[in-house]
């Protein structure tokens, strides 16, 4: 696997805190597992879909999942309860929620799936991570060693991303729904600082690879892709595809 490259292009060495490199389909079968992370109205869905297209493009089919699994019902009241903040929960139980929800998608859908095709994940267990730190004073640190311990399944590799929080509302600004709670300046910046520290920051050992994406900015404050940061080809190089 070539070294993880940051938003301008260069290259930076694979962290040591980081799993072992995926090196294109090295176990038979094993295709590469590419998580989406970033503020609502980041452009994860507008990324997610090139991605898709240059996986097509190479004659590969890939299967796109979001972020939780749906498929436990306790743990399904109890992440819906804490996502519109319908009703408040001890930590310790919204944990156990989100774990069980990662859990099945991990056993349920990515061990089968992987066998077959990519995935792109549009969020993953850094958005668990993130938001739970930010938004219910959970630690990230702390929710990831649950997950490590439980054999929840790491992305090959993740990309984040990356715009300011007020360019992110311009985006939500321009989609036909009502904004979420948390969808709000401040708390966006909480959320942006926390990815920075969680991707970033060291602040979490044992993350997979990180690439970084920057959109540029429009003159209305909404953002598009740049053409010269050719983030799929970079996300392609980074998992070893490109031989």
């Amino acid at each position: 696997m070539r070294p993880a490259q940051d938003d301008d292009g260069t290259t930076r060495p694979e962290r040591a805190r980081g799993r072992a490199p995926f090196a294109g389909r090295s176990a038979p079968g094993r295709f590469p597992y590419i998580a989406l992370e970033g503020l609502n109205g980041a452009g994860k869905s507008t990324l997610r879909n090139r991605l898709e297209q240059s996986f097509w493009a190479m004659g590969t089919n890939v299967y796109t999942i979001g972020q939780h699994s749906w498929q436990s019902p306790g743990a399904a009241r109890i992440i819906l309860d804490v996502k519109e903040r319908r009703r408040a929960h001890p930590p310790e139980r919204v944990r156990l929620a989100f774990l069980d929800d990662r859990k099945t998608q991990s056993e349920h859908i990515l061990s089968r799936v992987l066998r077959e095709v990519p995935v792109i994940g549009d969020r993953s267990l850094v958005s668990d991570m993130v938001y739970l730190q930010v938004l219910d004073g959970i630690p990230a640190a702390g929710t990831f060693a649950l997950y490590r311990r439980h054999g929840v399944r790491l992305p090959d590799l993740i990309i984040h991303v990356e715009v300011p929080p007020d360019t992110a509302l311009a985006n939500l600004a321009k989609r036909d729904r009502r904004r979420k709670p948390h969808e709000n300046p401040r708390q966006m910046r909480a959320l942006a600082d926390a990815y920075e520290s969680v991707l970033w920051g060291n602040t979490v050992p044992g993350l997979p690879p990180v690439l970084r994406h920057r959109p540029a900015i429009a003159d209305d404050g909404t953002s598009y892709t740049r053409p010269a940061d050719d983030i799929t080809s970079r996300a392609i190089a980074a998992l070893g595809l490109d031989s």
